[in-house]
């Protein structure tokens, strides 16, 4: 009997421990490059970070990019821009539920 109040006591105690560390609070996401001019058929690396309410980086945070409009630039999966035809257009990128400024890229 005593081994299973002490076992029901252990996983209760284990269930309801505090160890989980929550994740950050999500506040900015700024986009760079290097230049924002491209030539048609160019590509162009962005650099983008995300940041918690404390201004400190979120190392691990994961970004969906979107370009506008897409007959001017397109944007894969990594954050790396190609120019499709002569103009300006922009690049957001999104983590979480917060969207960055839009970055402005010429294409010439």
């Amino acid at each position: 009997m005593k081994r299973a109040a002490l076992l029901a006591a252990t996983i209760l105690l284990t269930a309801c421990s505090s160890d989980s560390v929550s994740a950050p609070v999500l506040l900015s996401v700024v986009v760079t490059a290097p230049t924002q001019t491209i030539a048609v058929g160019e590509t162009l690396q962005l650099t983008t970070i995300a940041r918690d309410v404390n201004g400190v980086t979120i190392p691990d945070a994961k970004f969906t990019y979107t370009a506008s409009p897409t007959s001017v630039l397109s944007v894969n999966a990594s954050g790396l821009v190609t120019g499709i035809a002569p103009g300006t257009g922009s690049i957001t990128a999104t983590s979480g539920t917060v969207t960055s400024q839009p970055l402005s890229v010429s294409v010439n």
